[in-house]
């Protein structure tokens, strides 16, 4: 399975020490040049990590060009969440994106294409043995600023049985 990654849940990995999860969960991670612009623009704590994963395992694919239809659906959306978008529909094999923002789940549901969220990746590495302890992970996301709401965190709990 390929991975195509938004900014945001590979800054939330990084800021808990876990964003090698992408690595053992995909064949591969890919991202588009805007969305590596935004990682490279980090200075926190977590760069080091995206850093890391950047030289490693996490590939840059160009931006690509889309159809009218597609450009006007996409229209409202920050330029990161437009080509992770318009890359997913371009592959259109194999392919999930993960993806936190509403708004761009939202279109990317009306295009088909497969996403989960941050959440579901830590669920996907519990079920795996990844990782032990999914509510935990989320209470750090949370400390270190990565916004969830109450609901999400409460459906994670059940699904992880925890």
């Amino acid at each position: 399975m390929k991975i195509i990654s938004d900014t945001g849940p590979i800054i939330g990995l990084a800021k808990i020490g876990k964003i090698s999860l992408l690595k053992s969960i995909a064949d591969e991670v890919l991202i588009p040049p805007m969305v590596h612009r935004e990682l490279f623009a980090k200075v926190g704590t977590e760069a080091d990590q995206i850093d890391w994963a950047l030289n490693d395992f996490i590939r840059i694919e160009k931006a690509v060009t889309l159809d009218t239809v597609t450009e006007r659906v996409l229209a409202d959306l920050g330029e990161g969440e437009k080509q992770v978008i318009a890359l997913a529909s371009n592959l259109e094999k194999d392919i999930v994106l993960l993806l936190d923002d509403h708004a761009a789940r939202g279109v990317a549901e009306k295009l088909n294409i497969p996403m989960i969220g941050l959440i579901g990746l830590l669920l996907i590495s519990k079920e795996k043995g990844l990782v032990q302890n999914v509510v935990s992970l989320i209470e750090e996301l949370r400390k270190k600023g990565y916004w969830l709401s109450e609901d999400v965190i409460e459906v994670a709990r059940l699904l992880a049985g925890e």
